[in-house]
């Protein structure tokens, strides 16, 4: 293998992983800064609601296309007639931090560290609603002293991985060639087919340590051509050292 100038990530069980997740609590810190409610409605109700439209909107998922965040909470909170002294930026950070606060996987921390000690270059892409500015937040603050170059998330630009557009639109941000670049995440469809389709190197991150709900989306796919399959970061790490 050709030692890359640049890995990309995925972010869920990947990067970080979300134990726990409680979108009533989330509501409950957004609701300590609305302005109106003339309604009285509670963040029980907002939780409801915003479960209800997640899953209506996931026809739009499953064909490729990602909502933003934005619009989801613009609709919900509209419908509930609510109005708030932050914008919807913060709004959604607050509620995603609140909901789910994330933490590191295993070993990350010590693998991006080496990973700038040996000069190479960091990015992500990730399957998200959330926007990229929220994800860039969170890992600043999950991963502190790491800085990624770019954080691109699908709601920022329409398309899912394996979307191949996805993937060259990274590719022209790095001002790089594929084969100058690996990609590692959790999800085989997504994350290996996706960057296979446009000549980048994938590295399936199968890590059993931390619960995966999503796990279950790789049975039956058989991963065909070049490729890493690692269980934890020092595999990362060792597979770099005996590249030429």
């Amino acid at each position: 293998m050709q030692k890359p100038a640049m890995i990309l990530f995925d972010y869920a069980h990947t990067l970080a992983w979300e134990p726990a997740s409680d979108f009533l609590r989330g509501e409950q810190a957004v609701f300590r800064h609305v302005q109106s409610n003339p309604g009285g409605v509670t963040p029980e109700e907002a939780a409801r609601l915003g479960t209800e439209l997640f899953l209506s909107s996931r026809d739009c998922r499953h064909s490729g296309w990602e909502l933003h965040e934005h619009q989801l909470l613009k609709l919900k909170y509209a419908l509930l007639g609510l109005t708030f002294d932050l914008p919807m930026a913060e709004l959604e950070k607050l509620l995603w931090t609140a909901a789910c606060p994330g933490e590191p996987m295993p070993g990350v921390q010590e693998m991006l560290r080496e990973l700038r000690a040996i000069g190479i270059r960091t990015g992500v892409i990730s399957n998200l609603g959330w926007s990229g500015e929220a994800l860039t937040d969170r890992l600043a603050r999950l991963l502190p002293g790491h800085a990624f170059e770019f954080v691109m998330t699908s709601s920022n630009y329409c398309v899912r991985k394996p979307d191949p557009r996805l993937f060259r639109a990274a590719l022209a941000k790095a001002r790089l060639a594929p084969e100058k670049v690996w990609f590692c995440g959790d999800q085989i469809e997504a994350d290996i087919f996706g960057p296979q389709s446009v000549g980048i190197f994938p590295v399936w991150y199968d890590c059993e340590s931390v619960p995966n709900g999503f796990a279950q989306k790789n049975a039956g796919l058989t991963i065909t051509g070049e490729h890493l399959h690692i269980h934890h970061w020092r595999e990362l790490l060792s597979a770099l050292n005996s590249c030429t």
